[in-house]
């Protein structure tokens, strides 16, 4: 499969750390992250203010305000990129987010999983294959 040209689609897209985490004949899994810079954390930060009565850095300002906004904003960016590839390879293209913390307020970690056109694997079963080794 392409994964030279998925790699570099997505570093070329200001996605961080890239790591092909699987190739076989079926599939190519890949992590890597998008980072929030600074107008984006202070744009979440006047959005949850805004919106919410909760107290600026409360445990409901983050979880309900502040992340979702944040989350929603690089699905979305990373929607785009994985469209892009899906278009200009001839793949099919999955993605998942792994959810935000406190700690991990300044990214999101994403997979994605492309595979030839109509292949019955499903992102959800190679995460979990991955993940218990």
């Amino acid at each position: 499969m392409q994964e030279l040209e998925i790699v570099k689609i997505l570093k070329e897209n200001d996605l961080s750390d890239v790591e092909v985490l699987k190739n076989t004949e079926e599939y190519i899994l890949v992590n890597f992250y998008f980072d929030f810079d600074k107008d984006l954390q202070d744009a979440a930060k006047a959005y949850a203010n805004e919106e919410s009565k909760e107290e600026e850095f409360s445990a409901k300002w983050y979880s309900e305000y502040y992340f979702p906004y944040l989350y929603d904003f690089a699905n979305d960016e990373v929607l785009e990129v994985i469209e892009e590839i899906i278009e200009s390879l001839d793949l099919e293209g999955e993605m998942m987010a792994f959810q935000m913390t406190e700690k991990t307020s300044d990214y999101v970690q994403f997979m994605a999983l492309f595979t030839e056109e109509e292949s019955n694997v499903a992102i959800e079963e190679v995460v979990r294959e991955y993940l218990s080794k």
